[in-house]
C-alpha cells in the first residue's frame, strides 16, 4: 500500500493528474492483480484503529490538516480504484 501511495501519488501533480487519474495510472489487465492488493489494503488501512494519517500523507506527498481529512482522501482514492477495477 505504502509503495502504490508513493508511486501513484507522490509526483503526480508534477506530471499534471488529478488525484482520481494518479489512483488509477497503469491499471492493465496485467496489473490487475496487484491493484486489487492495493485496494484490500487500503480498506484494512481504513479499518484499523491504528491509522497512521501522518504516514499515509508522507508517502503520497500530500498534506493533510488531520487524520479525518486523510481518512476522506484515501477513501476516495480506495472508491476511484474500486470503480475502475469493476469497470476494467
Amino acid at each position: 500500500m505504502y509503495g502504490y501511495l508513493a508511486g501513484q501519488f507522490a509526483d503526480a501533480d508534477l506530471a499534471g493528474q488529478t488525484n482520481d487519474q494518479a489512483a488509477v495510472d497503469g491499471l492493465t489487465p496485467d496489473t490487475r492483480a496487484a491493484y486489487e492488493d492495493v485496494l484490500k489494503q487500503g480498506r484494512a488501512i481504513l479499518a484499523s484503529s491504528s491509522f497512521d494519517w501522518l504516514k499515509i500523507a508522507d508517502y503520497a506527498n500530500r498534506r493533510f490538516g488531520n487524520e479525518s481529512q486523510t481518512r476522506r482522501w484515501l477513501t476516495r482514492m480506495m472508491d476511484v480504484l474500486e470503480e475502475a477495477l469493476k469497470r476494467s
